[in-house]
């Protein structure tokens, strides 16, 4: 208040030098007010009102001060937010540290409910049926499911300024969500296993359907993972349906059983479970690094990807907080934060790849298409059963 109070002195006196300088001059411009909540009220309110909370001097200070930092948000209150509970729905809980560090910088506090990816869009679907929606707030998952959700109506649509920057390939058109970090799906090879067996180091898709590999591939089912969903629907999409369908028949024939997480085929192989384990990666070599029996492979004939998302969830009670966090999470602060936290490439490209990390230039990336991933999820998975059952 006292900084306030000083500002405001100053000002005054700055006014009364000008108005003994000029017999018939007046003021003619208000205080600037970046402030979107309070801009136009400031605007109409007599000069004395303002100066008298020191209100617009304190938002424009916090204002500056969050831009220098590399983020900006038209609906942060500092003060009416801070101490405020936003509750998440994700899939990993690697991204605390990144919640840790928004609510460092905003005082919004962020609980996360850690479930798989087929059990957030469900529990979505209940949630709006019974009229009582828990989640503000969506981060990590598979784009696909984010599609699938947009589209069931259970996701607000926000188009934040700092999702100008991304490309359109990251993000949805209708602000229904944006990507964050990129994540690839690439092969964990145990191989002392392989050697032990003699067998060829996969390279193709098809080198897992060696004889020798039979009972030995780890892969999670896809209808709980959004690793393992957009490894069959990627397949789908470039083979086409006849020819994809005939390899995944013999794919599935080398899997002993689906787990229910995409992390669990990496646990298998390194603790000698499986040889070949179909894995999710940030691009990072910290399974390589760490364990020694341990080679990450990209499929020399293309590979999944997809961007981890984050969306608003319909029927939240917090929307500000919820748009505060998109952006954040979106600008170049944030997604330095996860860039830092995950070890990953992200979706800006005015922040650096982290060291170590594959470059994803050196990938042959398979062609993607979300929306159609999301369209044909139900019957996928339904042609997939039948498949299994077999």
């Amino acid at each position: 208040m006292k900084r306030n109070v000083l500002v405001i002195m100053i000002v005054a006196f700055a006014v009364m030098l000008m108005a003994c300088g000029s017999g018939n001059s007046s003021v003619a411009e208000e205080p600037a007010n970046s402030s979107a909540n309070s801009s136009a009220e400031a605007s109409n309110e007599p000069k004395d009102a303002v100066e008298s909370t020191g209100e617009t001097q304190s938002t424009d200070t916090t204002q500056v001060e969050d831009d220098l930092k590399g983020w900006h948000s038209e609906f942060y209150n500092a003060e009416k937010m801070n101490g405020v509970v936003l509750n998440m729905y994700g899939v990993t809980d690697s991204i605390i540290p990144v919640l840790d560090q928004f609510t460092a910088d905003t005082g919004i506090v962020v609980e996360n409910l850690t479930m798989k990816n087929g059990e957030i869009l469900q529990r979505l679907i209940n949630e709006k049926d019974s009229g009582t929606v828990i989640a503000d707030i969506w981060f990590t998952g598979g784009a696909d499911t984010f599609i699938s959700a947009s589209q069931q109506g259970l996701l607000h649509a926000y188009h934040s300024p700092e999702g100008e920057i991304l490309s359109d390939i990251m993000k949805d058109k209708d602000g229904f969500w944006y990507g964050t970090s990129l994540t690839l799906v690439n092969w964990v090879v145990n191989t002392d296993l392989i050697a032990e067996k003699g067998l060829k180091m996969p390279e193709t898709w098809d080198d897992l359907l060696q004889e020798g590999l039979k009972g030995e591939v780890s892969m999670s089912n896809p209808a709980s993972s959004g690793t393992a969903y957009n490894t069959v629907s990627a397949i789908l999409q470039v083979r086409g349906e006849e020819a994809g369908w005939t390899y995944l028949d013999q794919l599935i024939g080398q899997v002993p059983f689906f787990t229910a997480r995409g992390s669990d085929p990496a646990q298998n192989v390194v603790s000698g479970e499986a040889i070949v384990g179909i894995n999710a990666s940030n691009g990072d070599r910290e399974l390589e690094e760490n364990n020694a029996h341990i080679k990450l492979v990209y499929p020399k004939d293309g590979t999944g990807w997809w961007p981890q998302p984050v969306a608003i969830v319909e029927g939240s009670e917090k929307l500000d907080e919820a748009k505060v966090f998109v952006d954040w999470l979106i600008s170049k602060r944030g997604m330095e934060t996860i860039a830092e936290v995950r070890n990953a490439a992200v979706a800006r490209n005015d922040v650096a790849i982290p060291e170590g990390i594959v470059d994803i230039n050196d990938i042959e990336l398979l062609p993607v298409d979300f929306q159609a991933n999301a369209i044909d999820r139900d019957a996928i998975l339904v042609e997939w059963e039948k498949h299994v059952e077999k």
